[in-house]
């Protein structure tokens, strides 16, 4: 394993569990499982990333272990842009056409409210089970 890929694992990993959980989710709530195995594949593949990079630029120093803010900042971009990626891609696979949500800006705003929690969640589970920052 490489030392990039010990950097990012902790980000894969959530991103992943992340993924999954939503379209668990999505399945509990009556969803088809056509429309939860969409879900976890377009909110995971996002998170997946994105997890990698927080993870990968906390270990080089730019967002601050200790810090939550930094962390916080990122995600109010990141998860917006992940759950933006999400509903594109949905409706794209499912029901075959391009389509942004009908409110872009207040869909956005909320992503990003939203995107605190995840922040929280993020940064407890990095630091508590991989305790490399």
């Amino acid at each position: 394993m490489t030392l990039t890929s010990q950097i990012t694992t902790p980000g894969l990993v959530i991103g992943t569990i992340a993924g999954l959980f939503a379209g668990g989710l999505a399945l509990v709530s009556g969803m088809p499982s056509s429309w939860a195995a969409v879900t976890a594949v377009t909110l995971g593949l996002p998170l997946v990333v994105l997890g990698a990079g927080c993870s990968l630029l906390r270990a080089r120093g730019v967002l601050r272990s200790g810090a939550f803010a930094p962390v916080a900042l990122y995600w109010l971009l990141a998860f917006p842009i992940a759950r933006l990626f999400q509903e594109v891609g949905t409706r794209l696979v499912l029901n075959e056409q391009f389509a942004l949500p009908p409110d872009l800006l207040a869909f956005l705003a909320f992503q990003a409210l939203v995107s605190v929690g995840f922040a929280i969640g993020f940064v407890w589970v990095q630091e508590r089970m991989w305790r490399s920052g």
